[in-house]
C-alpha cells in the first residue's frame, strides 16, 4: 500500500509537468444566437507520455462547455476547436484554462491553470422590423417620415421656380444667381421627433429561461426598434429599471445604437420597480413631441392607467406585450388587452417562438383575444 501511494503521487506529479497550453479566442463581442469560437492547444514538452489529462476552459457563459479528455504522446500535442452559441446577453469571463489529472488509482488529483482571462460581451439579437409603426408627433417641422410642407421649417429639401405670393425668405439666392431667375426653396417636415424605448425588467413579471425568456425577447425587440428609428434619423432614448437604472437621453447616430446595445447587454431582469411606478418616475422625460414604445410581459392594469395619463399629455404610445403564458409563466399578459383597447392603444403581441418581425407587423386584435379566451375555456372544460 505504501508503494502504491508513492507511485500514484509521483505519477500524478510528473503528469502535470512540462505542459504548454495556448488558446485562440476569436470572439470578443457577439450577439445572442451567434457562435462563440475558440481553439485550444496543449503540448507535451517531456519525453514521458501523459495518458489522461482533463482540459477545460473555465467560463461563466451559460450553456458553454469546452472540456476534453486527452492523451498526449511523447513530445506530442492535441488541438481542437469548440463552437457553442451564446444563449443570453451579458458580460462574461472566458478563461483561465484548467488542466487536471488523477493517478491510475484515483487517490491524488492535481490541477494547473494556464492562460489569462478575457472578457466577452454578448449583445441582444436584433431584427429588421419594417412593418412596426408608432404615431409620430405631429409638429411643424417634426415627423417620423419626410413629406413636403408649405410651412417654413429648418429642412430645405429642393428648389423650384418662384411663384407669386412666395415670401422673400423663401428665395434661394444661390440658385437665383446661377440660373438668372428667381428660385424658391421647398421644405419638408424633417425628422426630429424623439422615440423612447422603455423595457420592463421587473423581476416579478418575467418568465422563461436563457434565450427563450421574456426579458431576452424584450431587450431584443428594444434593440431592433432602436436600430429601426436611428436608421430613420430619429433621436432614440432608452429607459429600463433592472438591477439598476439604465438611462440614455435621446440622441442620433451609430454611437447611440452602440451605447443602447451595451446598456441592454449589461441589464439584468432583477428590477424591484413595477412598470406603473417606473412610468410615474420618468414621466418628465416625455412631452407632446415624444413617442414612447413600452415592451413588457406585465398583466397589471395599473400601468395602462399610467399610459392613459401620458396620452392626455399628447405623448404617442405603442405597446409590445410578451405573452407570459407562452413562456410558461403563471400570469396571462393578455388580461390587459381590453384595457389597452379602451385606452386607445392597440397592442402588439409576441409569443415564445414567434418570428419577431412577423409578430410586430400587425396589432393584436380584440377578435383574436376572444378566440383565445374561448379556446382556453374549452381546454379548461375538457
Amino acid at each position: 500500500m505504501g508503494l502504491t501511494l508513492i507511485l500514484g503521487y509521483l505519477w500524478n506529479l510528473i503528469s502535470m509537468r512540462s505542459l504548454e497550453v495556448s488558446v485562440d479566442r476569436r470572439s470578443r463581442r457577439v450577439r445572442v444566437g451567434d457562435d462563440v469560437e475558440e481553439r485550444l492547444t496543449i503540448r507535451n514538452l517531456s519525453t514521458l507520455p501523459k495518458p489522461t489529462l482533463e482540459v477545460e476552459d473555465l467560463t461563466d457563459l451559460p450553456g458553454y462547455a469546452s472540456g476534453m479528455a486527452v492523451s498526449l504522446p511523447t513530445k506530442g500535442f492535441r488541438s481542437w476547436r469548440t463552437q457553442m452559441p451564446a444563449r443570453r446577453r451579458g458580460v462574461y469571463t472566458l478563461g483561465p484554462v484548467r488542466v487536471s489529472n488523477t493517478d491510475a488509482f484515483g487517490m491524488f488529483r492535481r490541477e494547473r491553470f494556464f492562460c489569462d482571462t478575457e472578457e466577452l460581451i454578448v449583445y441582444p439579437r436584433t431584427h429588421y422590423i419594417p412593418e412596426f409603426a408608432i404615431p409620430a408627433a405631429d409638429l411643424s417641422g417634426d415627423s417620423s417620415t419626410r413629406r413636403r410642407s408649405h410651412d417654413l421649417t429648418p429642412h430645405a429639401s429642393s428648389v423650384r421656380e418662384y411663384a407669386f405670393g412666395d415670401s422673400i425668405s423663401r428665395v434661394h439666392w444661390g440658385s437665383t444667381a446661377r440660373l438668372g431667375r428667381l428660385m424658391s426653396k421647398e421644405f419638408d417636415l424633417g425628422q426630429s421627433s424623439d422615440v423612447w424605448i422603455l423595457v420592463d425588467l421587473h423581476r416579478d413579471v418575467q418568465a422563461g429561461e436563457l434565450e427563450e425568456s421574456t426579458d431576452e425577447y424584450a431587450v431584443s425587440i428594444g434593440a431592433s426598434l432602436s436600430r429601426k428609428y436611428l436608421e430613420a434619423g430619429l433621436p432614440v432614448g432608452l429607459v429600463a429599471q433592472g438591477d439598476q437604472r439604465y438611462f440614455l437621453p435621446a440622441d442620433t447616430g451609430t454611437g447611440q445604437f452602440d451605447r443602447i446595445l451595451e446598456f441592454l447587454a449589461l441589464s439584468k431582469a432583477e428590477g424591484s420597480v413595477a412598470l406603473e411606478s417606473l412610468l410615474a418616475e420618468e414621466e418628465q422625460l416625455w412631452g407632446y413631441h415624444s413617442s414612447l414604445v413600452v415592451i413588457t410581459p406585465s398583466n397589471r392594469p395599473d400601468w395602462v392607467v399610467a399610459l392613459r395619463e401620458l396620452m392626455r399629455r399628447r405623448v404617442r404610445v405603442a405597446v409590445v406585450l410578451l405573452d407570459g403564458v407562452s413562456f410558461d409563466g403563471f400570469f396571462n399578459t393578455r388580461d390587459v388587452v381590453p384595457q389597452l383597447y379602451t385606452a386607445g392603444i392597440p397592442p402588439y403581441l409576441v409569443r415564445k417562438g414567434d418570428d419577431i418581425p412577423v409578430a410586430l407587423s400587425r396589432v393584436f386584435t380584440s377578435a383574436e383575444l376572444e378566440d383565445a379566451q374561448e379556446l382556453t375555456a374549452t381546454e379548461v372544460r375538457v
